[in-house]
């Protein structure tokens, strides 16, 4: 649900490859990183804390929000869910 309410304020969003949001999240709206499957371990967590601000500095240094995906996401909510 969080995605959705992110999207519906034209957030772009970033999250990790699994359940629901690979349903649904695509690269015209984010960006889904890969599990890690050792998060729940110090280093594990820090892979992927790494990977996950990797891609939030990548988001904030091409503007996703006002140049290439946030346009997509309030269109695309509309599209697919009552809100």
């Amino acid at each position: 649900m969080v995605f959705i309410e992110c999207m519906a304020c034209g957030t772009p969003t970033i999250g990790v490859r699994s359940g629901g949001p690979t349903e649904f999240v695509t690269d015209a709206l984010g960006t889904l990183i890969e599990e890690e499957d050792e998060w729940r371990s110090e280093e594990g967590a820090k892979r992927l804390g790494a990977r996950l601000a990797e891609s939030v500095a990548q988001a904030l240094n091409e503007d996703w929000k006002g140049i290439s995906k946030g346009p997509n996401c309030v269109p695309f909510v509309r599209e697919n869910y009552s809100t």
